[in-house]
């Protein structure tokens, strides 16, 4: 069966996200960091009136990477489960069928499948209810609820 996918560029690395996943494709908006937040999250963008938190996908599958300046280009992910993701590009949508990834290659399982690109190149599915734990999901939820206070905080004042 063929598929849709949004083929993303991090670096010299592509990935693909499944385009049911995807709720919006934004330019590069402000990103409210406050300090002392986990490494993979970057911030929280306002979308909707609300704090949307940003992770940079690279760090989450190699943590080890560095986050180097956020390119011109940049783009911001929006995904339905409310999180987006710092990209260098949103390339292109892509259909086509997935290749197995054997497990002992995927990045922290998230990486699930291999996508053969009409250029020859290959994207690497990411699947991304697997790009966070669930005691993760748990802290970035409490992170998110305290940066909402904090909009309101300043909104009151």
């Amino acid at each position: 069966m063929t598929a849709s996918f949004l083929i993303l560029r991090i670096g010299a690395t592509r990935l693909a996200l499944p385009m049911a996943a995807v709720r919006e494709v934004l330019p590069m908006l402000p990103i409210d960091a406050a300090p002392g937040l986990p490494r993979p999250l970057l911030g929280f963008v306002a979308l909707q009136d609300r704090p949307v938190p940003v992770l940079a996908p690279e760090l989450l599958l190699d943590p080890q990477a560095q986050v180097d300046a956020i390119a011109l280009f940049a783009h911001l992910v929006w995904l339905r489960d409310d999180l987006c993701l710092l990209v260098d590009r949103a390339e292109d949508v892509a259909q086509g069928n997935l290749s197995p990834l054997d497990p002992a290659h995927s990045l922290n399982a998230a990486v699930v499948g291999e996508l053969a690109l009409a250029d020859g190149s290959t994207a690497y599915l990411v699947a991304p209810d697997r790009l966070l734990l669930d005691a993760e999901r748990a802290a970035l939820a409490t992170l998110t609820a305290a940066a909402d206070a904090r909009r309101d905080q300043w909104a009151a004042a």
